[in-house]
């Protein structure tokens, strides 16, 4: 055999070698699964600057031993922007770990995609690949009014004692703050009713407040203002002595208030906001 032939042979050979260990994932065990491969952000939005954290899922058959994978994480223009590494798995069973991001994903509001590729550090194969979605949103305040007359008979006499239930409801803060809730009647002088700590993320807090009214219609209005003075929140509820009204929406809102969960609400408008875009 000369040179050139066996020359060839070797070539060949070499050649064959190297679409081999290019084209089996996981070491050399051929009969290595990935399946069902998923990454979710644990919360439908976050607030500018919090860190998101990844719920990564996938069920692994016959891996070699100590197999050391990564995910990484890339966005929609193609930019590698973050690697999750550590990750090592063996033989057959479900991986289901939380991985923290940055806040270099919530820098600002909006919905960003992501595609995230699960790699076989020691072979650089992509073994399995997912998409996600960040969202981000500004911070939601609101503030919800009921009120019951002293009777009961949601007719408010004149002088008849009534209670105002204000509920101070927010979502989405990137910062625990200080705020006062005000009152102010028919726009004269406002009255401070409490302050309120509004903290980072969401949160919701009640308050109260009494008094009565002479014969006429009479506006309520209320307000939250932060330490600044800046208007965070204002409702308005307008009163009618000597008429009989029914039953409000926000009357249901307190009688089944503890139900109620805001954030469900907040992912319907995210959702919505998603579609939109």
């Amino acid at each position: 055999m000369n040179r050139q032939v066996l020359a060839s042979r070797l070539l060949l050979g070499f050649i064959v070698l190297l679409m081999i260990s290019t084209v089996l994932p996981l070491g050399v065990c051929t009969s290595a699964e990935i399946n069902n491969f998923s990454v979710t952000p644990d919360k439908a939005g976050y607030y500018i600057g919090e860190t998101p954290n990844l719920i990564v899922k996938f069920d692994y058959k016959n891996v070699a031993s100590g197999t050391q994978l990564k995910i990484e994480i890339y966005n929609s223009t193609s930019d590698l922007v973050y690697t999750i590494s550590g990750i090592t798995v063996t033989g057959n069973g479900t991986y289901e770990q939380t991985h923290a991001l940055t806040s270099g994903f919530t820098k600002e509001t909006g919905s960003e995609q992501y595609t995230a590729k699960l790699i076989d550090v020691s072979t650089g194969f992509k073994l399995a690949e997912a998409k996600f979605t960040i969202n981000v949103q500004t911070e939601n305040i609101m503030l919800l009014v009921s009120w019951i007359d002293a009777s009961q008979d949601r007719k408010i006499d004149e002088n008849e004692q009534v209670t105002f239930s204000v509920f101070i409801q927010w979502a989405f803060v990137n910062e625990t703050k200080s705020a006062t809730l005000y009152v102010k009647v028919d726009g004269r002088n406002e009255l401070t009713i409490d302050t309120v700590s509004i903290t980072q993320g969401s949160g919701q807090q009640s308050e109260q407040w009494q008094t009565s009214f002479t014969k006429g219609s009479h506006t309520v209005t209320f307000e939250l203002r932060d330490a600044q003075n800046n208007l965070l929140a204002t409702a308005s509820v307008t009163i009618k002595v000597g008429v009989t009204e029914g039953a409000s929406t926000l009357d249901l809102i307190k009688e089944n208030f503890m139900y109620i969960t805001f954030t469900l609400v907040l992912i319907v408008v995210i959702v919505i906001a998603v579609k939109k875009k």
